[in-house]
């Protein structure tokens, strides 16, 4: 008889696989909302955009009378969704007083919700320089950016706009989370782009395209989906409708998914990868079958660092050496690889290399929930009480 997922994040005491996915959040900096259009409205976008600045943006004060009747008008024009005259208007009005704040932010929504893209970059490029805590227009110029395909800025502003509440207001999270996602898949962020998918399957988000792109990330694929062949498109929405099902928490249904996925496409690189990277956090089990069936595909040195890990979980730490060595053997940089391979000599008493391992790790990422769970264990075997504390209050906070 299948066994199939069942989740315990309890088992294991701060347990999180791999520590990509735990995504640190910071207060938002600026108290603004913003209407942005409920995904997956993208391209169509309306002018009924609601914007709630209250006092954040300096408003049309007095500079001149020419300029108080110009912000007027600019104005007036928004209101009766005049876009043309409104943006116009408004660029008049920055002309003459570049400082005006509430001026750039209209001007940028106004070009961001006619498709110009370029144009609106520039405005809330203006706006931030005059308000660097603007957060609205930094995830705005993100998406901007995402449109003309300066997905390097793009990543970047919507990465920081995120970390400083921009997805916290529900009418913005979807659109902001998904391009987010596909921008961190593109630059082979693939472990955080999940943890966004995971969010926007919690909120039963619907599209064809996020199923292609939960099925990209998973297979580790850097493509966007609008790149994806016809030929392959049945195959990604089919793979990405059993990760959605699997990160909304349905594990049994999710589980039917990808048996009937792994008797379609049998010799399919990263099909067992992917649904084994799911499986890891809560069934390692599982996970090691997946990866296991993975290896005897397509072996590659991430796999069989998470083949020990699995192992490790278990306690079966003289088994994870071999996989371990062998992905750390193949790629020595992989972090993932050294935290495996640290692991599991220190499990097996090579205290000093493991030690060294786990740090060199931490050297690259310093707040890397595994390699300091790794260092509490060999305190723990060590007798050092007082840094086995210290550890596991970091794992403690890490795993919030």
């Amino acid at each position: 008889m299948r066994r199939t997922c069942r989740r315990d994040n309890s088992a294991r005491e701060c347990f999180r696989a791999p520590s990509a996915l735990i995504t640190k959040r910071f207060p938002a900096t600026l108290r603004v909302q913003v209407a942005i259009p409920v995904f997956p409205n993208s391209v169509a976008r309306s002018i009924a955009i609601i914007c709630t600045l209250g006092a954040t943006f300096l408003t049309a004060q007095e500079s001149s009378p020419r300029f108080a009747d110009v912000a007027a008008r600019a104005a007036a024009a928004r209101d009766q969704q005049n876009l043309p005259l409104a943006v116009q208007l408004y660029t008049e009005a920055e002309r003459l007083n570049p400082s005006w704040q509430e001026g750039w932010w209209y001007l940028g929504v106004l070009q961001y919700s006619s498709n110009q893209y370029p144009a609106a970059i520039d405005a809330f490029t203006h706006l931030l320089q005059l308000v660097p805590t603007a957060v609205p227009a930094m995830a705005l110029r993100g998406l901007c950016e995402f449109e003309t395909a300066s997905y390097d800025d793009a990543l970047r502003d919507l990465d920081q706009a995120v970390a400083h509440g921009a997805a916290n207001e529900p009418r913005n999270e979807q659109i902001i989370r998904f391009h987010l996602a596909l921008l961190l898949t593109h630059a082979g962020r693939f472990e955080d782009a999940l943890a966004q998918y995971t969010a926007l399957a919690r909120l039963h988000a619907e599209a064809p395209d996020l199923l292609v792109a939960i099925a990209l990330a998973g297979t580790r694929s850097t493509s966007f989906p609008t790149d994806v062949p016809l030929a392959d498109r049945t195959f990604y929405e089919s793979a990405g409708r059993a990760g959605y099902i699997f990160l909304s928490g349905d594990d049994e249904q999710a589980d039917r998914l990808f048996t009937d996925l792994f008797a379609q496409y049998p010799a399919r690189p990263g099909l067992h990868f992917y649904y084994g990277y799911l499986l890891f956090p809560h069934d390692p089990a599982m996970a090691g079958d997946q990866f296991r069936e993975e290896l005897a595909l397509k072996p590659t040195s991430e796999t069989q660092a998470l083949l020990a890990l699995t192992l490790i979980y278990e306690g079966h730490f003289a088994d994870a050496l071999s996989p371990a060595q062998n992905a750390y053997n193949a790629d020595p940089d992989l972090h993932i690889a050294q935290i495996a391979l640290g692991r599991a000599l220190a499990e097996t008493n090579d205290i000093k290399r493991g030690t060294e391992l786990l740090n060199q790790a931490l050297q690259r990422d310093p707040s890397d929930l595994e390699a300091h769970l790794g260092l509490a264990s060999i305190y723990s075997r060590t007798g050092n009480r007082e840094e086995e504390a210290r550890e596991r209050r970091l794992c403690r906070d890490l795993a919030k």
